[in-house]
C-alpha cells in the first residue's frame, strides 16, 4: 500500500517511514519464525493424522464425560504434537496457573522440596506455592508442609547450572522451570537452556521431576520441554496452544505416571483422566491446535516487526529483534 492509503487511517509519514525501514531490516528473521512454523504445522497435522480425529468425534460430551472418543483422541494428539508420552486437555482447567497448581498438588507431598531455578515464579503462582505475603490459609503448598527453595538466574539471564546442582538434595522432589518471562524483563528460555538444566539435575545424580511452565511458550521453537528432556510441563489453550480459538481450557503433558498424579488432583483419585466433559468444544480445541503453529508465528512476526520500529524510534525493546525468542512476550522500555 501507498502512504497516502495509511494516511487515511491516521497514519503519520514518519510512522509509515519507520515501518518501511524496519520490514527491510527483518527479513531474516520472518524467514527463520516461517522454518519454525513448517516443522510444527507439520509435527501438529501428523498428531492429528496418526490419531485418526474426524468429525465423528466432534459430538458434544456432558455429565461426567466418560468414554469421549474425541476427548482421548485430543489428548493422545497434545501429546504426539508436544513430544510426550501422555497428556490431559480439560475446559475444565481455566488457566496456566491451574494447570500448574494440578501438577504441584498432584506431585508434592509433606516434606518435598520444590526447587525453582528461574527465580521467583509470577503472583498468582507464588500464592499457590505460599511465598511470602501469600500465606493466607487458603491451602497453599506451604501449608501442607511442601518446601519451596529458588535459584536465581545469572545476570545474562541464563540457568546458573552450578548453584543448580549446589541446592539439589534428596528431598528436591521437583525442579520448577518458568520458561517465558512473564511479566518481568529477564530473557526468556530456549531449547539449550531447558536441556543444560536437566543434564545438570541427571549429572547431580537426582530422579527429581524437571517440569516447565510452558505458557507463551508453545510452538516458538520447533522443540517443546519434553522433547528437551523435561518430564512434565502445562499451559494454557486460551494462549499459544488454543490457536487464538479456544475460550477456555488448560493442558499437561509429560510422563504417563505423572499426568496420572496431576488428572487425580482435577478431578478425584479413581477417576483422573476418564472424566471431564467436552461441552461441545472438540471441535474448537481441534482447530486450535491445528491452527497453533501459524497463529504463533504471525504473533512472532508482529512482536518482531514492532520491535525494530520502537528501536528506530529510540527506544529499548527486548527481545531485540533479531535474538532467539523462547516465548510471544515483546517488551519495550523508554
Amino acid at each position: 500500500m501507498t502512504f497516502e492509503c495509511h494516511a487515511r487511517f491516521g497514519v503519520t509519514r514518519e510512522a509509515f517511514d519507520l515501518g518501511l525501514a524496519a520490514e527491510g531490516r527483518i527479513a531474516g528473521s520472518f524467514d527463520r519464525i516461517e522454518a519454525v512454523r513448517e516443522t510444527n504445522q507439520l509435527r501438529v497435522l501428523g498428531a492429528l493424522q496418526e490419531v485418526r480425529l474426524s468429525d465423528s468425534h466432534f459430538n458434544m460430551g456432558s455429565g461426567y464425560g466418560y468414554d469421549d472418543a474425541g476427548r482421548d483422541r485430543i489428548d493422545r494428539a497434545y501429546a504426539i504434537a508436544l513430544g510426550a508420552e501422555s497428556a490431559l486437555v480439560r475446559v475444565q482447567i481455566s488457566s496456566g496457573t491451574q494447570a500448574i497448581a494440578l501438577c504441584l498438588y498432584g506431585l508434592l507431598r509433606p516434606g518435598d522440596v520444590m526447587l525453582s531455578v528461574t527465580g521467583r515464579p509470577y503472583d498468582t503462582l507464588a500464592a499457590t506455592i505460599g511465598l511470602g505475603g501469600f500465606q493466607d490459609g487458603s491451602g497453599s503448598l506451604a501449608e501442607f508442609g511442601i518446601s519451596y527453595r529458588q535459584v536465581e538466574l545469572t545476570p545474562q539471564g541464563r540457568p546458573d547450572t552450578d548453584a543448580i546442582a549446589r541446592a539439589i538434595d534428596p528431598k528436591t522432589r521437583m525442579v520448577f522451570i518458568q520458561k517465558s518471562r512473564g511479566y518481568t524483563n529477564r530473557r526468556s528460555l530456549v531449547q539449550e537452556d531447558i536441556q543444560a538444566i536437566v543434564r545438570t539435575v541427571r549429572a547431580a545424580g537426582s530422579d527429581a521431576v524437571v517440569m516447565v511452565d510452558n505458557c507463551y511458550g508453545e510452538f516458538v521453537e520447533i522443540c517443546e520441554p519434553c522433547m528437551a528432556g523435561a518430564d512434565l510441563c502445562a499451559g494454557s489453550l486460551i494462549k499459544n496452544p488454543g490457536g487464538g480459538l479456544c475460550p477456555t481450557g488448560g493442558y499437561i503433558a509429560g510422563r504417563k505416571d505423572l499426568v496420572d498424579l496431576a488428572a487425580a488432583r482435577l478431578t478425584a483419585p479413581g477417576l483422573g483422566g476418564h472424566v471431564g466433559p467436552t461441552l461441545g468444544l472438540t471441535r474448537t480445541i481441534a482447530q486450535g491446535l491445528y491452527l497453533a503453529p501459524h497463529i504463533v508465528a504471525e504473533a512472532l512476526k508482529g512482536a518482531v516487526f514492532a520491535s525494530e520500529v520502537f528501536r528506530l524510534a529510540g527506544y529499548d525493546t527486548s527481545p531485540a529483534a533479531d535474538d532467539t525468542r523462547g516465548d510471544i512476550v515483546q517488551l519495550y522500555a523508554s
